[in-house]
């Protein structure tokens, strides 16, 4: 009997899964042409300041700290859920960091290690809520995002000089940071196309209920990626810290947002089972090329935020009419 429900349950859910792939697939190419466009438009317009390598080169060092976010995010939305602790999470593996190295005197390698534990531990602790207390994920991760952010004001204050600034590496005119989130972005993306484990949470975001009766534990693999995408917003904080040397209490606030918005661009649905780990890179550079022409047109910094607001709220509507169009 378990195994006539797998089947049956994988003959459901797999069209399900490749009906996603085209819409996903499409948003990404059209994504790709976007930034192109733009690419060539504000090479154009401003040759001298945009079209330089020292510009692509600090435009890619920004954005590293929202891209390693964005592919945990990816990840969870894949699934069928999110977290909007992650930036909390970040800032507050930072300062925890921080503070071991400076006022325990522990040395930088146990201080990181010690790091990505608490920023794994905190993930695991979302996701029991989430996938055992069965708290939905917008309360839940909203509620330790204030948890995290307060234990990170209250061991950094507003900041704590960081013992290591490995962040600041070069390696072929590369910033460490930008290698961490091209290798990480690799490894996941491997992990998601070609591993039968990261693959049934295309299941799961695709009809979670007929994923558990495949015999897919559900819960599980909630846990799992809520604990990754800890793991992964505290590489996010310690690579971040490290490149300014120092770890900021706040740095983190709103990088939530950015990373959900970059996953939506890049083809992710708020209802789960589709996304790539490439389009969320693809998302994050676009909101990232969009923030440096603002920058380099000498936009006023109010009309950038109201700017990538709307971009925000693009996003979620393109994921609106995607998710109708398929309902048809």
């Amino acid at each position: 009997m378990p195994e006539l429900l797998q089947a049956e349950s994988r003959a459901s859910v797999t069209p399900t899964a490749r009906k996603w792939k085209l819409p996903a697939f499409s948003r990404e190419l059209g994504l790709a042409g976007a930034i192109l466009l733009l690419l060539v438009l504000f090479s154009i317009l401003y040759p001298k300041s945009f079209l330089s390598l020292e510009n692509f080169k600090m435009v890619l060092r920004n954005l590293a700290f929202e891209a390693i976010l964005a592919t945990g995010i990816m990840l969870l939305m894949i699934g069928g859920t999110f977290d909007l602790s992650v930036g909390a999470v970040a800032s507050m593996i930072g300062v925890v960091t921080g503070w071991l190295m400076q006022r325990a005197g522990l040395p930088a390698p146990i201080a990181i290690g010690a790091g990505l534990l608490a920023g794994a531990a905190a993930g695991c602790l979302n996701g029991l809520i989430v996938a055992k207390v069965r708290v939905n994920a917008l309360i839940a991760t909203l509620g330790t995002m204030g948890i995290y952010q307060g234990i990170a004001l209250l061991v950094g204050g507003p900041g704590i000089r960081f013992g290591t600034t490995f962040g600041q590496i070069e390696v072929g005119g590369l910033q460490l940071p930008v290698i961490i989130m091209a290798a990480l972005a690799l490894v996941l993306h491997y992990c998601v196309t070609h591993t039968r484990f990261f693959r049934q949470y295309y299941y799961i975001g695709s009809n979670a209920k007929a994923a558990h009766l495949s015999g897919i534990n559900v819960e599980r693999l909630q846990i799992i990626a809520f604990t990754l995408m800890g793991l992964i917003a505290g590489i996010a904080g310690i690579v971040f810290a490290s490149r300014l040397a120092t770890a900021n209490s706040t740095v983190g606030r709103g990088a939530e947002l950015q990373a959900i918005t970059a996953a939506i661009l890049g083809g992710a649905s708020l209802t789960g089972g589709r996304g790539t780990i490439w389009g969320a890179l693809l998302g994050v550079f676009f909101i990232a090329l969009i923030k440096n022409i603002l920058i380099i047109s000498h936009t006023p910094s109010e009309w950038q935020e109201i700017i990538v607001g709307a971009v925000l709220v693009l996003a979620v509507a393109m994921d609106f009419l995607f998710s109708r169009r398929k309902a048809l």
